[in-house]
């Protein structure tokens, strides 16, 4: 018994490919070859068993080819197998033929149906005469070991036979699994084995039915008409009855995918089912569907991969899908494509598309066909697609258009529901779905945030109430198409109601989102042309950020309309939330005049705290700390403070108080004979200070500080948000001789190539990371990997937080520079650095040797 695998033919007489898997089956065949001749050749003399019936090898080239002929075809699921019996002719051949005789019959039989009768690529044909070759060696082996001498009858003889049939079935088995190893990518050890031991229940029908005939014929010649007649009926009755069954199952399946379709109510589903079940129910390699897309001519093709996606390209109209298209979509005719068709129009358009066979029928929708339904290439070797075949796809195409017009009337429903009847913008109700979804990913980590925009228009009631409503449409949906045109493809434009508007896009990035508003704003400074008049409409946007604003849907739209109204009474027009336009938190507003009023009495203090080196416990450099002590509330924390500079925008003048006491301090030092540094932090929003390169160095040489005494520490967050812009910036720094490190490094979200391209000199590891060394977790891989990799490459490692000596020496073994912390010393006002450094310098009892550098 032979069988025939699954995949896919090459073209007939196509040479083999010169590529690694055909490489691999041809040394394959190389080795059965070679196999054949190392078990078949010491029994290539053995006597015929019955000499006084002998057949020659011609009358058993024609027994394997009707057995090969005459199959029977098994198809399970995605798989399609034929199986033949000539395991019967094999032991008609074992008994009444030489060894030679009967591998000539086999191979020469098996030869002209793969060739001229399944049309069988180069490459397989080879691949199975040489795999028949084994077979017939191995069965002509096994029976000669175990029967030789024992004439027809003798059951010695028999067990030959069914050992040397079943046998060779189980290398016939084993062969077919390595080769689709080769085309599937991987070997399958347990399906093998299974395969290889339970083998086809039909060989030893086969073979019994052969032990029948020998018997029959070594009694009486005239039993060989009675075996013919007898066997023709069988197989006959056989493949009737596998038909009938196979349309059962046809019929089942397609019970099944109406009931499917017509549960989906999207049409990518209902395009997915279909594919799908076409490719099932013809038991076919490929289904898609091709759609004329537009008056040019292009063709959307919508085809179902094998992990079950949809895929869609638009392709120009190529003369072969002209001629198909023109056949079924205008024509509405179904085309049936057979395998080894001699029509040259089927037979360019098959070699274009790399397909064997085809099955092509029109998809019709309301307005006519839309397009055409197309399954290619049958599973296996040997049937090709029928008119049964393409019956059935008409019927999947019929139940498929009217679920794709139920399909497009619910999609149809559902935008309108969701969308503006007068712009085609989506609505509210849209909007609010899309904010909650992109709010949830943010939660969840899945996105660093989201920003919303609400955009009122300047003078659109003047419009509406002077040129009347319907001139007031029209200015909308200009003004609509003039905001999705200002947004692209950055963020979903939506139309609230009235003349309000909104823009929805991710990322909490606000330089990003005011981009974005002030693009909109110019989008509507140009006049609009209504009933030959001309008008002019402003707009004032107000801007909201998640998560930094409201981590809700309602409470980013209306904190997005606050700002938006704040913007009308200002003269930008653009306003982003602060939490200072709240009416409803005055202690916030009075926050930020005592703030303006400290700056300018000199209430802003700056306080230090020292940093040392690991190993020698020398005080190299100093971190400055900001501080408020306000006259009746007391020392306001600077985590209070701070933001509100930011959104009130007094973080300008914030940092250059800071900076001139920090550089005012290191000059004072100086001159009494302590040579320090200074590290600074910079806040996010003086990153984004076009002067803050020029106000730095005009510090430096106001107070005479070499550049390289003063450290501007950036926190890793804050670098991420905006790489490009960061580096820029730091390049600007470096080049002034400023010291730069990465403050707080592993609390953010890292790029490691990033990092490698700043132009930093140090990292700070956070002080959450340093205070669980003492549990020996998982802290201490990261510090460990933090220090690593800051010394690869080449820069300097500072721990905060330290609190104790053990931690300091844990630190100290790992390979870090600099330590800072209250186990060192507590933060300070700068006045009081001095005489601390020279009383610890005097106390040996005080911890490490501290010293002035």
């Amino acid at each position: 018994m032979t069988i025939t695998d699954a995949a896919p033919a090459t073209r007939r007489w196509a040479l083999p490919r010169p590529d690694r898997r055909s490489g691999l089956v041809l040394a394959m065949t190389v080795a059965l070859v070679g196999l054949t001749v190392a078990i078949g050749l010491p029994f290539i003399s053995a006597p015929v068993p019955a000499a006084d019936l002998r057949m020659p090898w011609w009358l058993l080239a024609v027994g394997f080819a009707a057995t090969e002929a005459c199959v029977l075809h098994i198809e399970i699921k995605r798989e399609a197998q034929t199986v033949s019996i000539s395991e019967f002719a094999i032991v008609l051949g074992l008994f009444f033929a030489t060894p030679l005789d009967l591998l000539m019959g086999h191979l020469i039989g098996s030869a002209a149906i793969l060739l001229f009768h399944r049309r069988s690529s180069m490459l397989k044909t080879i691949w199975n005469l040489s795999s028949l070759s084994l077979q017939i060696a191995v069965a002509v082996a096994l029976f000669q070991l175990i029967g030789a001498g024992h004439g027809e009858t003798g059951w010695l003889a028999w067990l030959g036979a069914y050992a040397g049939c079943i046998g060779a079935n189980r290398v016939s088995v084993l062969a077919v699994a390595l080769v689709m190893a080769i085309y599937d990518g991987g070997l399958r050890p347990v399906a093998v084995l299974r395969d290889v031991v339970t083998g086809d229940a039909a060989t030893p029908v086969a073979v019994t039915l052969g032990l029948l005939a020998v018997t029959s014929l070594s009694t009486t010649r005239g039993a060989a008409l009675l075996l013919l007649v007898t066997g023709v009926g069988l197989l006959l009755g056989y493949r009737a009855y596998a038909a009938l069954s196979d349309r059962h199952l046809s019929l089942e399946r397609l019970y099944r995918f109406t009931q499917a379709v017509s549960r989906s109510p999207e049409v990518d589903e209902i395009l997915g089912n279909v594919l799908a079940e076409a490719r099932e129910l013809l038991r076919a390699e490929r289904a898609e569907v091709a759609f004329v897309a537009s008056a040019g001519g292009d063709v959307a093709h919508v085809r179902l991969g094998p992990s079950g996606r949809l895929s869609r390209a638009e392709e120009p109209q190529a003369p072969e899908d002209e001629w198909l298209l023109s056949a079924v979509v205008a024509d509405g005719e179904p085309l049936l494509l057979p395998r080894g068709t001699r029509e040259p129009e089927q037979r360019r358009w098959l070699d274009a598309q790399g397909a064997r066979d085809a099955v092509v029928v029109p998809l019709r929708g309301g307005a006519g066909i839309l397009g055409a339904l197309v399954v290619t290439d049958r599973l296996g070797d040997v049937r090709t697609f029928e008119n049964d075949d393409v019956l059935l796809l008409e019927t999947v195409a019929n139940h498929a258009s009217v679920a794709l017009q139920n399909g497009e009337l619910i999609d149809k429903l559902r935008h309108e529901a969701m969308h503006d009847a007068l712009t085609g913008l989506p609505n509210r109700a849209f909007l609010q779905r899309r904010l909650a979804a992109a709010l949830d990913d943010v939660r969840d980590g899945r996105s660093p945030g989201a920003a919303i925009m609400i955009l009122d228009l300047d003078g659109f009631k003047e419009v509406n109430d002077t040129l009347g409503h319907q001139q007031g449409d029209l200015l909308l949906i200009e003004v609509a198409e003039r905001v999705r045109t200002a947004v692209g493809q950055v963020g979903v434009v939506a139309r609230l109601g009235g003349d309000e508007f909104a823009v929805l896009f991710d990322g909490g990035d606000e330089d990003r989102a005011v981009r974005v508003g002030r693009r909109v704003l110019r989008s509507l400074e140009h006049p609009i042309s209504l009933d030959s008049m001309e008008v002019e409409v402003g707009g004032s946007l107000g801007i909201a950020l998640a998560p930094a604003h409201a981590t809700d849907p309602a409470g980013l739209l209306k904190r997005a309309d606050m700002a938006m109204y704040h913007a009308k009474s200002s003269t930008k027009g653009l306003r982003v939330y602060e939490p200072d336009l709240d009416s409803n938190n005055p202690g916030r507003l009075s926050l930020v005049a005592e703030l303006r009023t400290a700056l300018n009495t000199g209430l802003i203090e700056v306080h230090v705290q020292p940093q040392a080196w690991t190993r020698s416990g020398e005080v190299g450099s100093v971190e400055a700390l900001v501080r408020w002590r306000h006259p009746e509330r007391g020392a306001i924390p600077p985590d209070e403070f701070i933001p509100v500079a930011e959104r009130s925008g007094l973080i300008g003048p914030l940092t250059t108080r800071v900076f001139d006491l920090s550089l005012a301090a290191l000059a004072d030092w100086r001159r009494h004979g302590v040579d320090l540094g200074t590290a600074v932090n910079l806040s996010t929003r003086s990153r984004h200070d076009a002067d803050l390169v020029e106000e730095v160095g005009r510090l430096l040489r106001r107070h005479a500080v070499p550049a390289a005494r003063l450290t501007l520490e950036v926190t890793e967050s804050s670098v991420m948000v905006d790489p490009a812009r960061a580096t820029a910036l730091l390049d600007e720094l470096r080049d002034l001789g400023v010291r730069l490190p990465v403050d707080d490094f592993g609390t953010g979200s890292s790029s490691l190539s990033y990092l490698k391209r700043l132009p930093v000199h140090e990292v700070k590891i956070d002080r959450s990371f340093v205070a669980g060394l003492h549990d020996r977790g998982g802290d201490v891989a990261i510090v460990r990997a933090i220090v690593d990799l800051g010394r690869h490459l080449g820069l300097e490692v500072v721990a905060e937080g330290v609190e104790d000596q053990e931690t300091w020496g844990q630190l100290a073994a790992m390979g870090c520079h600099l330590v800072q912390g209250w186990h060192l010393g507590r933060p300070m006002p700068t006045g009081d650095l001095v005489p601390w450094l020279r009383e610890r310098a005097s106390d040996p009892a005080a911890g490490p040797a501290l010293r002035v550098v």
